[in-house]
């Protein structure tokens, strides 16, 4: 899934600016142990909102009570329960059993020594946020079958349109089932995609015949399905596909990369950009506690909207 692949590290660095600084002292350098900036952070949990619609925030205090540390947990481990009022998080929820760690929900001037600041974006729905790409999904799917498929064809030497005729009746069953595995391993990969067509016939003075069917035009099918799909994609993230490195046949004037950047910074960076802000605020409990430069369109560095996001 390239396209979406593309949009969310594209978005990502959108996202994080130029810079983004903590105004906090204490914070201004590192946030934990592992020497992660907020920066960091910010780059951490702003992809976690892109693919999954939210983000975790780990808050250890100090003996005194007030924040010591700050962690982006992986948001692809984190569970919670139907009010969001407990965290649960795991390195692996596929085993059977498996270990996980619980938290309770962040809340200024509580006494948790450590505790999670489960955020969920703008798109939710009871327990757990959606992403915003969540209506492209099946475009998604489609993108990486018809990639998929072609792949396959590569593996299988291009013989999906080749079928085989053996005109000397009809063997046993379990005979069919060895030729077609002979023929199928000498010729055809592991995959489905391109394999051999074979037919068993009683007539034509039993003589085996190799033919080719047509093309059905399949290659210029699945070239207009493809970019239909990658349309919809865009389309869900009210995007446009140049601001991602994607040109259009007809080309695309500096013009109109600028206006659909600046929609797409209305529409989709900033309101993420201003709710990472208003988490870390509530989270050190001052106002403008960390402060994201825009990302700058301009080589000059001539900001194409307000200097600051805070």
């Amino acid at each position: 899934m390239a396209t979406l692949q593309t949009i969310i590290n594209g978005t990502v660095d959108f996202i994080c600016g130029d810079d983004v600084q903590c105004t906090v002292p204490g914070f201004d350098k590192v946030v934990n142990r592992d020497g992660e900036t907020i920066r960091d952070i910010v780059k951490k949990i702003s992809l976690d909102e892109m693919i999954f619609g939210g983000f975790a925030l780990q808050i250890i205090k100090n003996f005194a009570g007030g924040n010591a540390e700050i962690y982006a947990l992986d948001f692809m481990k984190v569970r919670t329960n139907e009010k969001n009022e407990i965290i649960y998080y795991s390195d692996d929820w596929s085993k059977w059993g498996a270990k996980y760690l619980v938290y309770p929900k962040y809340k200024a001037g509580d006494e948790n020594p450590t505790s999670v600041y489960y955020h969920k974006g703008h798109i939710t729905r009871s327990t757990y946020p959606i992403p915003m790409y969540a209506a492209a999904i099946i475009p998604c799917e489609l993108e990486k079958s018809i990639n998929q498929f072609h792949l396959n064809n590569i593996n299988n030497g291009f013989m999906s349109n080749l079928i085989i005729n053996f005109n000397n009746g009809q063997p046993a069953d379990d005979q069919k089932e060895e030729i077609e595995r002979n023929i199928n391993e000498k010729f055809s990969g592991y995959q489905n995609a391109g394999r051999i067509l074979i037919s068993y016939n009683d007539s034509d003075e039993n003589k085996t015949t190799v033919e080719r069917l047509s093309g059905d035009d399949f290659d210029q099918k699945y070239q207009a399905l493809a970019e239909r799909s990658r349309e919809q994609i865009f389309t869900s993230f009210r995007a446009n596909s140049a601001l991602f490195g994607i040109n259009h046949s007809t080309g695309f004037s500096e013009n109109e990369f600028n206006e659909s950047f600046k929609l797409y910074n209305r529409t989709v960076v900033r309101p993420i950009q201003d709710d990472i802000v208003d988490v870390f605020d509530r989270i050190f409990g001052v106002e403008g506690s960390i402060v994201i430069t825009p990302f700058r369109l301009t080589a000059n560095g001539e900001a194409d909207s307000n200097e600051v996001v805070a």
